[in-house]
């Protein structure tokens, strides 16, 4: 059975400053953020930041031989001209398969661009180790989580934020037949599909998948980039199958717009 906990709290709406009609839906403080389809590469091999660097030259430029689990306080295993110093680094065992997984936070400084934090993750099961993350961040990372560790499954949390854009999470699963990843932009998308039309979540979101839920505020399509107007939102989410999580339910409670009240002592 899963536990929910009651948040009895009220949604504040914001008075904004900026008028509506200088922001789009979706805007952050008035402004259409960038997207980019990779979210998670920034500081290329070069120094340079997105200096046309991919995933895949990322994940070449770790190194991985030597022992890494013995460098992971000291050494920066991403080789990058950018300046790279550690900031955080740590070991998970993970019961349910019978291996152990090491992590590093990296903070990263290229010569042309805002600073940035990347987190790797590798599997030592065995000879050689396998590499799971190797993603960047422009805002920050927690210390991955292992939020499952039983009934033949294995879940991993690791906890991020892209400055202004919310959620940057990244989840791993693994039932014993190999590894798959989703992000929090993906389950996000999931819960837009099952709100009704010109209300979307916004980021970021309260996780909670020791519980398998979620709490958000929803955004109406006419809100400024600096209110949260639509309401607030409960996820539930469900593995089906060995191999993925999905969103089974979204319960949605909507802001009714009333009458703006200022209350003062004496």
């Amino acid at each position: 059975m899963k536990i929910r906990t009651i948040m009895t709290a009220g949604l504040l709406l914001c008075g904004c400053l900026a008028s509506s009609s200088l922001a789009q839906p979706g805007a952050i403080d008035g402004e259409e953020p960038e997207m980019f389809e990779d979210t998670y590469t920034f500081v290329c091999p070069d120094g340079g930041y997105e200096s046309g660097c991919e995933r895949d030259d990322v994940e070449r430029a770790v190194m991985l031989d030597d022992a890494p689990q013995d460098v992971l306080a000291t050494d920066c295993l991403y080789r990058t001209q950018a300046d790279c110093t550690v900031i955080a680094s740590g070991q998970i065992a993970a019961f349910t398969l019978g291996t152990h997984l090491y992590w590093q936070i990296l903070a990263l400084q290229p010569k042309d661009g805002p600073a940035t934090e990347m987190m790797v993750l590798f599997e030592q099961d065995g000879a050689l180790p396998v590499l799971l993350l190797s993603h960047q961040t422009e805002g920050y990372f927690d210390p991955p989580v292992a939020v499952r560790d039983g009934d033949g499954k294995f879940l991993l949390q690791a906890p991020a934020r892209n400055r202004g854009l919310g959620n940057a999470d990244i989840i791993l699963m693994n039932s014993g037949e190999g590894w798959n990843r989703v992000t929090a932009d993906e389950l996000i998308g999931d819960m837009d599909r099952l709100l009704p039309e010109g209300f979307t979540i916004a980021s970021p979101v309260e996780f909670n998948f020791r519980e398998g839920s979620a709490f958000a505020l929803v955004r109406r399509d006419s809100d400024a980039g600096c209110c949260t107007t639509g309401g607030v939102a409960y996820i539930d989410f469900e593995m089906s199958d060995p191999h993925s999580m999905q969103v089974s339910s979204v319960e949605f409670q909507e802001t009714t717009p009333g009458k703006r009240q200022r209350n003062s002592v004496g």
